[in-house]
């Protein structure tokens, strides 16, 4: 009877669980499953606990302008992107792809942690607000291949675009689309990853409605996948591309060494 009783149990707390965060009442589904911070482990009730969040290696002006990467002084173009990106018109980064930041990150890319999206893609707001200015660009993303998201469930850099949107009060607009499986561009020095991603986005419609564009991903390491993304919506009619991460990457592949650690947080 026990062997019956207590699977059909479990499963009704769990859509109590469901039910109790659609209705974005936390304490019943905190009493029943206590939220530890993704991050340190802690229970905290929040899945990024103050501590972490504190702890990020925030990135501080100034950066280049380009491509967002931690500098001495203000610079249009810096060395690793100089001549690269030039569909981008600025980028940004909340942060340095460092503890505990990288820990969040693989939690939501590979946990199934789809909740942190909306934290991080509110915190990358901030950062990219003062960018833009007056202007009034749409949201779109770099999207995921469509076995690759059948498989996870969810596109991760959907939700964090979507999280941007609605914190900037943007509309957010699925203006391209991965027409081939690439390989992942952690395992590539600098010519492999421009290689892996050449051809791989289209634009969604023959033209965008959006004459500026606000570019989401997770991380910018090289920025050849976004220079990629970025290309395809000029050629669609974008005017101006603005690149958002939540995090960079200081490595450099073609020489497997870290960048300058010029940053504060």
């Amino acid at each position: 009877m026990l062997r019956m009783i207590t699977p059909m149990f479990i499963y009704i707390l769990y859509n109590l669980y469901i039910i109790n965060n659609m209705m974005n009442h936390g304490t019943i589904a905190e009493l029943l499953f206590p939220t530890r911070c993704v991050a340190c482990g802690r229970y905290s009730g929040r899945l990024i606990c103050a501590g972490c969040t504190a702890a990020f290696p925030l990135i501080r002006d100034p950066v280049c302008r380009r491509c967002g990467k931690p500098a001495m002084y203000y610079v249009d173009e810096c060395n690793l992107c100089r001549g690269r990106l030039k569909d981008i018109e600025a980028g940004v980064a909340l942060a340095v792809y460092e503890e505990p930041l990288r820990t969040v990150i693989h939690g939501m890319k590979y946990g199934r942690m789809w909740r942190l999206a909306r934290p991080l893609g509110y915190m990358a707001a901030v950062r990219i607000a003062p960018v833009l200015g007056e202007t009034s660009p749409c949201v779109t993303y770099v999207p995921m291949h469509p076995r690759r998201r059948r498989v996870r469930g969810y596109d991760h850099a959907e939700l964090l675009a979507r999280a941007v949107a609605e914190a900037l009060g943007l509309p957010l607009l699925r203006l391209l689309e991965r027409t081939r499986h690439t390989l992942s561009q952690t395992t590539l020095d600098l010519r492999g990853r421009r290689e892996n991603v050449r051809g791989a986005f289209r634009a969604t419609t023959g033209r965008t409605p959006c004459g500026e564009v606000v570019l989401v991903d997770d991380v910018m390491t090289t920025g050849c996948t976004l220079s990629e993304c970025a290309g395809v919506l000029r050629r669609a009619g974008v005017k101006r591309v603005f690149a958002c991460v939540v995090a960079r990457d200081l490595v450099n592949p073609e020489m497997g060494e870290k960048g300058s650690a010029l940053f504060s947080g």
